[in-house]
């Protein structure tokens, strides 16, 4: 289940202003929809290369719609975020949010147990027995 689609963005930013920000044609009121979904593909991508391994697929949590719907929103205003209020500003928060997520520094708000913990998820887990030798037992060699 993705936890950004271009349906998330119209139920989130309104289907006139998109439609808005989305002509490329000159087509007035209707959303280009391959712009949108360029847009949502980037920022999942995006979002992906921060969060990828600490979470179940089949249990995304729902703070990566919220970041991810940022960025996504950034990526299409472009030059024009600067004009918007707060475009910018919540980009560089998702950002910021991801890397604490990847440095183990942020949660992702809904871990169940079966959801890989904190930090870097690709370090390999070792176990071997205890050892033979010690300090104590090797003492007066």
């Amino acid at each position: 289940m993705p936890y950004l689609t271009a349906q998330d963005m119209i139920d989130r930013y309104g289907e006139g202003f998109l439609a808005e920000i989305t002509a490329r044609d000159g087509t007035p009121g209707v959303i280009d929809t391959a712009v949108l979904q360029v847009a949502v593909d980037d920022a999942v991508a995006l979002v992906e290369s921060y969060v990828a391994g600490l979470y179940t697929a089949a249990n995304p949590p729902r703070a990566l719609t919220v970041h991810a719907a940022a960025i996504a929103w950034y990526r299409l205003l472009g030059a024009r975020a600067a004009a918007f209020d707060g475009a910018k500003d919540g980009h560089e928060a998702a950002v910021a949010f991801l890397r604490q997520v990847r440095r183990g520094e942020a949660s992702l708000g809904d871990e169940t147990p079966e959801d890989t913990g904190r930090g870097n998820p690709q370090l390999p887990q070792i176990s071997a027995p205890a050892g033979t030798f010690s300090r104590d037992s090797l003492k007066g060699f």
